[in-house]
């Protein structure tokens, strides 16, 4: 089966990178971890101290928690 080359795609492939501007971007503006974690005092200590291991099938607690905060009438127990 042929299939026909997606031409946005081409299109970035030859433009993306070697171009002054670009104004076709869908993304952000890149960064390191460095820079990411220097935006919050604080921040470079929890992600080093961040397990990375299962949490409940439901979800961390305090993720949960997080959401839910975003929501007036939602509570953590409703978030799935």
């Amino acid at each position: 089966m042929k299939i026909n080359p997606f031409k946005l795609e081409r299109y970035f492939a030859k433009y993306e990178f070697n171009v002054k501007y670009l104004l076709a971007s869908s993304d952000c503006e890149s960064l390191s971890i460095e820079d990411l974690l220097a935006l919050k005092d604080g921040a470079e200590l929890r992600f080093k101290e961040h397990w990375l291991g299962y949490t409940e099938s439901q979800g961390s607690p305090a993720l949960r928690e997080e959401i839910s905060r975003i929501y007036e009438s939602l509570s953590p127990d409703q978030v799935l």
